[in-house]
């Protein structure tokens, strides 16, 4: 595809849709800008956060009601070692799964 992403299409991937209205003229073309573009969009929010289209369309299972980001990934022990690290930098601890009982 390679294809570059325009403004609202960028928020969107990050943000979710506003209101009803799309920045794409469809959902596969929007999971497609996802795939495409996923790694650059993940670099740019804070380590134990995802972007909107990554629980659109990468998260594992749905999360708990009230469920905070964090210990979704944690659950689901999606969290990077660099996250680990720099959450632990920011004084957010995360439990170690290397630790963690079966």
């Amino acid at each position: 595809m390679d294809r570059i992403l325009n403004l609202e299409q960028y928020l969107e991937l990050l943000l979710g849709p506003r209101g009803t209205a799309s920045a794409f003229t469809s959902d596969a073309l929007r999971r497609a800008a996802w795939r495409e573009h996923a790694r650059e969009l993940l670099a740019v929010v804070d380590p134990g956060s995802r972007p909107w289209a990554w629980w659109e369309y990468d998260a594992p299972e749905p999360a708990l009601p009230w469920e905070p980001e964090l210990a979704y990934l944690e659950r689901c022990k999606l969290l990077t070692e660099t996250e680990r690290e720099r959450l632990k930098a920011a004084g957010i601890y995360a439990a170690s799964q290397a630790t963690r009982k079966p």
